[in-house]
């Protein structure tokens, strides 16, 4: 009844006022009838129902009253275990918790065993290594080694070269990486093959491409397309049909070589399993080149660690310094005497720099650069040989005579790199004339400052 006079009274006011206050006294009214009497008036709502079954709340407010807890008399005792035991077993039992102190006999036993498995034989490291399973096809792919890139193709070689020969890993990676350098050996005789017809047309194409940096900077069109004209006939007379054919090799090999370092520091960091042990083999393959790497092994017990003895970084130092030695005879150094100095800089101090980096790079993968290393300056001896060079259609660089003097200057007569006095000479007069240049420059814009200056007063 109370509910129907508000909504009665709700009525004379207006529609927007009259809908919130009958909403709002509606909830004050079910709240306060549950508060009041919950039980009389869910009892004229509800149906009947069993008394088993819990009172529902229709309130929209949270309840925080909590169910009083049941009282137990507090001459209520557990009910007697002893009338389900049998007699003479104690209901309730002491228990020490302390544990008993060992015996002197029980921890020499102890002592004894944890002695022997520190101080294991050599038999019990060889059965550790042996339970280590050799790699399978697929091994890499299943561990997310192997892609369709550079990297992932030169892992996949390297996986079937040890499965298929049964090679422990140290041979895997010398023989994976001397693979791929025969592999790039037809783009290196190709780039060859363009740089001798070039140095053989250089002093020509030179002198045109001055005069059409010239025709470019006065507008002459028409000149430009005749000594463009020129130069095709020039590149055509040595058998060149574009010069961007001498890019099919830098394109190839550096993928490749950036690939290599890539896919062996991957598997040296991963780390793979079997790289730890570098004279895990299997098959009698491996058996017949365990002996000849028995003694790299003892000082590389771990190809994905770096070096403990400090070996290999000295070795790659002097790999470098031999390398860059041997190919920079292959080039023209007269049209680049620059180019001379810098790679000469790049064996000392350059060599020595690089292998304090090295030093901590894991083993595996500096075996891997000095094999690439070697292999590379053996080829360039090889393709040094006249003989060979006739075969593969390499031309033979051309002999010049010097003209250049001064400090920065380099004997074209000679073959290879300057030597090292040459260079610091180069150096001191390339530092000289980087001093000259910047006061110059600074006169200059000190010149122009005071004619601005002078120009303003004037004004």
């Amino acid at each position: 009844m109370a509910l129907a006079r508000l909504g009665l009274n709700c009525l004379k006011s207006s529609s927007r006022v009259r809908y919130g206050t009958f909403v709002v006294s509606s909830v004050l009214y079910f709240n306060f009838a549950e508060l009041t009497n919950y039980d009389q008036y869910t009892s004229r709502i509800l149906e009947p129902r069993s008394s088993s079954f819990p009172t529902r709340s229709f309130s929209i407010w949270p309840k925080n009253a909590s169910a009083p807890a049941a009282s137990i008399a507090k001459d209520e005792q557990p009910p007697q275990l002893s009338t389900s035991l049998p007699e003479g077993v104690d209901p309730y039992p002491t228990i020490d918790l302390a544990p008993e102190p060992v015996s002197a006999s029980a921890s020499d036993a102890l002592t004894s065993a944890s002695d022997s498995l520190t101080t294991a034989s050599p038999a019990a490291s060889e059965s550790f290594s042996s339970a280590i399973s050799a790699l399978q096809y697929g091994d890499l792919s299943s561990l997310g080694l192997i892609s369709y890139t550079p990297v992932g193709l030169i892992r996949s070689s390297f996986e079937l070269i040890n499965v298929s020969l049964s090679l422990p890993w140290l041979q895997t990676l010398i023989l994976g990486t001397l693979l791929w350098r025969l592999f790039l050996l037809p783009f290196t005789i190709k780039s060859l093959h363009f740089s001798s017809r070039m140095a053989l047309i250089q002093p020509q194409s030179k002198q045109i491409m001055s005069q059409m940096s010239s025709a470019q900077k006065n507008g002459d069109l028409v000149q430009m397309k005749k000594l463009q004209n020129d130069l095709s006939g020039l590149y055509k007379t040595v058998g060149i049909k574009s010069p961007l054919q001498g890019l099919v090799g830098p394109l190839v090999q550096l993928p490749v070589a950036i690939g290599m370092f890539l896919a062996v520091k991957g598997l040296c960091e991963y780390p793979l399993p079997q790289m730890t042990i570098p004279q895990f083999s299997v098959g009698a393959a491996a058996e017949s080149l365990s002996s000849s790497s028995s003694i790299l092994a003892q000082y590389l017990p771990d190809l994905t660690v770096a070096d403990p003895t400090g070996i290999l970084a000295p070795a790659f130092a002097i790999t470098m310094f031999w390398q860059m030695t041997v190919t920079a005879r292959d080039m023209d150094m007269s049209s680049q005497p620059a180019m001379a100095h810098v790679m000469n800089l790049m064996r000392f101090p350059g060599a020595p720099v690089f292998a304090i980096f090295m030093s901590t790079l894991p083993s595996g993968l500096v075996v891997s650069i000095i094999t690439a290393s070697l292999a590379t300056g053996v080829q360039s001896l090889v393709l040094r040989i006249p003989a060979v060079r006739r075969y593969f259609g390499i031309l033979p660089l051309p002999t010049t005579t010097g003209t250049e003097t001064g400090a920065g200057a380099v004997d074209n007569q000679r073959k290879g790199l300057p030597s090292f006095m040459e260079t610091f000479r180069w150096i001191k007069g390339w530092w000289k004339r980087q001093l000259e240049d910047a006061k110059r420059k600074a006169m200059e814009v000190e010149e122009q400052r005071k004619r601005s200056d002078s120009g303003r007063r004037r004004l």
